[in-house]
């Protein structure tokens, strides 16, 4: 069975979250992905394990000091024979390096280079420094996550690194695509705020909505059962969904609001809804409120996400050996194909792991290796 990807390769430099999850993805639909990480240190990220393990499954591992002239020897004979590369530099570190876009293409003209960046590689606030809440912000996208008081609240996920990571490798897999016609590479500018201004596509299209104080659906939203514990409802602007809810839970009198009506007076009755929601448990109301055919899921919390029936039945959760012996869970890649096995091919590398294996495949024999090692290139 021939994977999607399989014999597209990858040299990934781009570290901690928005990179290796874009090579993560890559790689689970087959690519070749080899990780440049610099030699002691590695990606940042590996001073967290099971963060840096969760991003960096099916990935072999390269130590390169990309400063030293001898390594970037290394990377330069290594771009002539891969399809991709990735960087997550500040713009215009990669230029300083000798890695940049022109100077690898004038290598090999069929490179697809791949860069992610806060802000983007052009505009006022390219050289700014920043981290996913920063670009949440300039995108408006906290406005979506305040409390009940009107305070901003600061995201659990990273939202602006898991998108960005997203949009390289829709870029990337376009940009490969686009090479099959052209027989060239071309640069992929993937800016995080970019991707989150892009999520919030809905929401600066309803503004003017938003202006008039026109909020969202009654019965969409969080609610707390009498044992304490939250459900969520789903009912985003169907009718027929807010007639069932009304019936299933003693609210005739409300039966026949239309979602703007529902809109418009959301804080009236989601109050009344949360009195009603306090008389029965959560396991009850998801009961009734399944039964009645209603959108409607409790809470899960983190840890049982993996033993939710359904999860497991799509096999989302997946247990790995590393080369250590000790067991560990990943999730699956998201995306079922047909044609394409679910399983992990191999798991998170070592720091280094391949760095012997890939350098002799370059030709550098036993000595070279070590005179490499002796001077920290490698």
């Amino acid at each position: 069975m021939v994977l999607p990807l399989e014999g597209i390769r990858i040299l990934d430099s781009a570290h901690q979250y928005p990179g290796p999850y874009c090579s993560m993805l890559l790689a689970d639909m087959g690519a070749d992905v080899l990780k440049i990480e610099r030699p002691g240190v590695g990606d940042p990220a590996r001073i967290a394990p099971q963060f840096f393990r969760s991003l960096n499954r099916n990935k072999k591992s390269l130590t390169l000091d990309l400063k030293a002239n001898a390594a970037k020897e290394i990377l330069y004979r290594l771009v002539k024979h891969y399809d991709v590369f990735t960087e997550g530099f500040r713009p215009g570190v990669a230029s300083r390096l000798g890695i940049d876009y022109e100077s690898l293409r004038r290598i090999n003209p069929r490179l697809v280079y791949c860069s992610i960046s806060g802000y983007g590689q052009e505009g006022p606030y390219r050289d700014l420094p920043g981290h996913d809440l920063n670009y949440q912000a300039m995108a408006g996208m906290l406005e979506c996550f305040k409390d009940k008081d009107g305070n901003y609240v600061t995201p659990g996920v990273a939202i602006g690194d898991l998108s960005s990571g997203m949009f390289a490798a829709i870029g990337i897999m376009a940009a490969l695509m686009a090479r099959e016609k052209t027989g060239r590479g071309q640069y992929v500018d993937v800016s995080m705020s970019d991707g989150l201004i892009s999520w919030m596509a809905t929401y600066i299209g309803s503004l003017a909505e938003m202006m008039q104080g026109v909020r969202g659906d009654a019965g969409y939203g969080i609610f707390t059962a009498g044992d304490g514990r939250s459900f969520t409802l789903g009912i985003a602007h169907e009718d027929w969904f807010w007639e069932r809810l009304c019936t299933a839970v003693g609210l005739e009198a409300k039966r026949d609001l239309g979602a703007m009506a529902r809109r418009q007076r959301r804080t009236e009755l989601v109050e009344e809804l949360q009195m009603i929601f306090k008389q029965k448990s959560t396991d009850e109301w998801i009961k009734i409120l399944t039964d009645a055919d209603v959108p409607v899921f409790p809470v899960n919390t983190v840890p049982e996400v993996p033993e939710d029936p359904h999860v497991k039945y799509r096999q989302m959760i997946q247990e790995i050996t590393l080369g250590s012996g000790e067991r560990i869970k990943q999730v699956s890649f998201p995306v079922r194909l047909s044609e394409m096995p679910r399983e992990i091919r191999m798991p998170p590398p070592e720091l280094g792991e391949h760095t012997n294996e890939i350098l002799r495949d370059l030709g550098y024999t036993s000595e070279d290796l070590e005179n490499l090692k002796r001077d920290a290139v490698v």
